[in-house]
């Protein structure tokens, strides 16, 4: 959601301070401000659930001192929102004055009629998500105020109260660290070896649930290619980037629940993910490669005669 932590006075009462939201501009390293409530205003009547929802939290985290800020993020804040998008939320409490879990609870009940909450820690933080009856989503963290440097790119808090979101800033996770590309490759690997040894051992829905990591990681390096922000989220980040491509053939990566099947997506992962590497870094390979192609192709013949599939 946010990739980071996100993230003042008294108690009680009201603070009568105008809710002035700021978008990130990173190139100027300055944020422009614009009026809250208008922006929610403005949105199309296809979100109209969004918008009541976005207001009703507004109004209730306007009236409590203790939140220091309100933070939009993701599809609605970057304008690709559909009338089953989400709020991503963070909410930022002034130092040493967090709302208990139970009064945060209470105050996501009260913005309408509730199916479910599930309150539960995300990366560290407590993170809630809310299904409302007409539809509505919310998927909140609470983070100390003092922990956020400033706005990142693509956000819209809706409330600012001590001016901290007056310069962007640029997350740690909107680009791969120097790390992680490795990471990424080689965890791939290891899911294909894994998928090798579960097509020998006949365990196909263990096969499939491997296949399935390994293509995550494939997209988390194809983003870092594409040099789309956040890289980490694979391939959301691709389909947010109007102008990134994805891994050619990785339709071929989803399988049924069938042996030819799922060797044939373990052949096409093999050869994407080494493309995959090479696209976020040209120099970057593993002799891991070359060896589990060979344990895929084995275990897809089932260790004697002719390849099951074209290699």
């Amino acid at each position: 959601m946010f990739g980071t932590p996100l993230a003042a006075s008294g108690r009680g009462t009201a603070v009568a301070a105008p809710a002035l939201a700021e978008r990130a501009d990173a190139t100027a390293g300055q944020t422009a401000r614009v009026d809250a409530h208008r922006w929610i205003g403005s949105l199309p009547s296809g979100l109209a659930v969004q918008a009541r929802l976005l207001r009703a939290l507004l109004d209730a985290v306007e009236a409590d001192p203790r939140w220091e800020g309100l933070e939009l993020s993701c599809s609605l804040a970057a304008g690709r929102a559909d009338a089953d998008s989400d709020l991503d939320v963070g909410l930022w409490h002034a130092e040493g004055d967090r709302p208990d879990d139970a009064e945060i609870q209470t105050m996501l009940r009260g913005r309408g009629e509730v199916v479910e909450v599930n309150a539960q820690l995300w990366e560290g933080v407590q993170r809630w998500w809310v299904q409302y009856a007409d539809g509505g989503q919310i998927d909140l963290v609470v983070l100390a105020a003092a922990d956020r440097p400033g706005l990142a790119p693509g956000a819209v808090p809706l409330l600012d109260r001590r001016g901290r979101f007056a310069v962007a800033f640029v997350p740690s996770v909107l680009r791969a660290a120097p790390e992680q590309p490795r990471q990424w490759l080689l965890d791939g690997w290891e899911a294909l070896d894994n998928v090798a040894k579960y097509l020998r051992r006949g365990s196909l829905l263990e096969a499939v649930e491997q296949l399935h990591r390994a293509r995550q990681r494939v997209f988390q390096l194809w983003a870092t290619g594409e040099d789309v922000d956040y890289p980490v989220f694979g391939l959301t980040s691709l389909l947010d980037a109007e102008q990134a491509s994805l891994p050619p053939g990785i339709e071929a990566t989803y399988p049924t629940v069938d042996p030819k099947s799922a060797t044939a997506a373990a052949a096409t992962l093999a050869g994407l993910l080494s493309q995959a590497g090479w696209h976020a870094d040209p120099f970057l390979d593993t002799p891991l490669a070359s060896y589990v192609t060979t344990r895929l192709r084995s275990a897809g013949d089932g260790g004697t005669g002719p390849p099951a599939v074209a290699w």
